[in-house]
């Protein structure tokens, strides 16, 4: 099983790297986690390549920040002809309350093929596989860290925390956020779990494979790497996420 990287960064695409978006591909159906700027990778030929083999798509949210959903402004036109279930922490329709003066379609009409599911804290269970969701601090309304039943598991715009550790225990793949960290000891910047954060999770929750995404934009490839360098000093089957570079699980 592959994760594709859609989109790695947070806040804002730079330096070639779009905000988070990843896809999996399970059987005939593409989920996809969060919907940044990275979605519009789907028009791309890696993006085609994918949607030519399935029918389904399920799209997870971890929470509404613009970072995480700007691929709405095109999703409609993206995955026109799929069916499509968006998993989020309220049954929000995307964008609808932009129509009128930002986004000039036919909302109901272009959105017709997509349906829009709350989770519910705790396992959730899909026709093909399972998903287990936890509700995480992040300022204002908060976020949904997800760990699915093929043992995957998305966390960003968290914070660190015994709990989180226990949720994540023995996954395979964990996929985590990372805020730029100068030196060992600092978990938490107040917002994001730092680099060194993200290693001491995987690390205490023995992980298989920690790959860090939410790239600070500012950050050039330098800086990521110096980034990489220091989480494996602590947990050293880490990767870094990049966009277009499939991660094995």
């Amino acid at each position: 099983m592959k994760i594709i990287p859609l989109g790695t960064n947070g806040f804002f695409p730079s330096n070639g790297r779009e905000t988070t978006c990843f896809a999996t591909p399970h059987k005939d159906i593409l989920i996809i986690l969060d919907a940044g700027s990275g979605l519009f990778r789907l028009a791309e030929p890696e993006g085609q390549k994918l949607l030519s083999k399935i029918k389904e798509v399920h799209l997870f949210l971890s929470h509404y920040h613009l970072d995480h959903t700007f691929g709405f402004y095109a999703a409609w036109k993206l995955l026109k002809g799929k069916k499509v279930i968006v998993f989020a922490g309220a049954d929000k329709k995307v964008f609808s309350d932009l129509v009128k003066d930002y986004f000039p379609i036919d909302y109901e009409k272009e959105y017709q093929n997509f349906s829009w599911q709350k989770l519910n804290i705790g396992e959730n269970q899909t026709h093909k596989y399972s998903v287990r969701v936890r509700k995480q601090y992040h300022g204002g309304r908060g976020s949904l860290a997800f760990r699915f039943s093929f043992s995957l598991a998305y966390v960003t715009d968290s914070e660190y925390s015994k709990e989180g550790i226990e949720f994540i225990r023995d996954v395979k793949l964990l996929l985590h956020e990372h805020y730029l960290a100068g030196r060992v000891g600092v978990y938490f910047d107040g917002k994001h779990v730092t680099t060194v954060g993200a290693a001491a999770i995987a690390k205490e929750a023995k992980v298989g494979k920690l790959a860090l995404i939410h790239h600070y934009p500012f950050a050039d490839e330098k800086q990521l790497e110096s980034q990489l360098k220091l989480a494996k000093s602590i947990f050293p089957n880490t990767v870094l996420a990049k966009d277009l570079e499939e991660i094995e699980l």
